[in-house]
């Protein structure tokens, strides 16, 4: 009796193709969340650099600083909240910040100069340029 050709994929080749995949895939997806990581923050300086422009506007027209958020949109110098973003006001500095910590602070803080770094959203009069911690908080200062 003759042997029959079947058509198809030996195990053998299966088990391979699936090996490479599984091995492309673990090079894949911490590049992904990288991106994904860098999205968020690049969208929160950006959501701050907005407020910060709000502020200065709101400033130079009603020659005093606002003193919350409310005092911005009823100005129109804001459409709308900021999700996540605050501000506060300490004499001539106001200080814009995001309201959650990030876990990985310390790489991402090379993707804008400008910003500080604070392991707290109440006290910014000490403000380093380094972090020390895991937890950090950006933050954007305007001095008037």
């Amino acid at each position: 009796m003759a042997l029959k050709n079947k058509a198809g994929f030996s195990l053998y080749e299966v088990l391979i193709v699936l090996a490479v995949i599984a091995i492309l895939g673990a090079f894949a997806v911490p590049m992904v969340n990288n991106v994904v990581m860098k999205a968020k923050m690049t969208k929160i300086i950006n959501d701050m650099k907005v407020l910060e422009n709000s502020v200065i506007q709101y400033y130079y027209n009603e020659d005093s600083l606002p003193t919350d958020i409310n005092a911005l949109i009823a100005g129109n110098y804001l459409e709308n909240s900021v999700d996540g973003i605050d501000f506060s006001v300490n004499s001539n500095v106001v200080y814009v910040f995001y309201t959650n910590e990030f876990d990985k602070a310390d790489s991402l803080e090379n993707l804008d100069a400008t910003l500080k770094w604070s392991g707290s959203n109440t006290d910014f009069s000490s403000l380093d340029d380094t972090p020390s911690d895991t937890k950090k908080y950006p933050v954007l200062k305007v001095i008037f």
